[in-house]
């Protein structure tokens, strides 16, 4: 693994750690101003900035405990310019119950100012019904 794949996935897993624990000063660091995303909270629209996804993490619940999971990552790097692509589980504990949902997500990241820098997203749900045999 070079090390720019590595300082893209360290950059990624800082991320998603930070949206679980709605720690907003360090997602700030680690998104552009200029963040564009589709992801169902949208309801199938493209949202430019960043404000959506501050209200959306600040409204959450913080679990008790969580973990991640990065099932089969793939993450590429060209210059300045990165993609993960990756299904995440999230299993979170909460008062009485342990949850775990699944999301295939891509992000995009760009370095700025020697930052990488996540720039777009999209998450979608898995489509579990098509990996069942006829």
């Amino acid at each position: 693994m070079s090390d720019e794949v590595t300082a893209v996935r360290a950059t990624l897993e800082s991320l998603l750690d930070s949206i679980q624990r709605a720690d907003i000063p360090t997602y700030r660091t680690l998104v552009s101003e200029n963040l564009t995303c589709f992801e169902p909270g949208t309801l199938g629209n493209r949202v430019d900035g960043v404000e959506f996804h501050i209200f959306q993490t600040e409204s959450q619940e913080i679990p008790r405990r969580h973990h991640l999971e990065l099932v089969d990552p793939v993450i590429r790097v060209y210059g300045d310019g990165a993609y993960a692509s990756y299904t995440l589980l999230v299993s979170r504990e909460d008062e009485d119950a342990i949850t775990t949902t699944a999301m295939n997500e891509t992000r995009v990241f760009a370095k700025e100012q020697g930052n990488w820098k996540m720039v777009h997203f999209h998450r979608s749900k898995p489509c579990l019904d098509s990996a069942k045999p006829d």
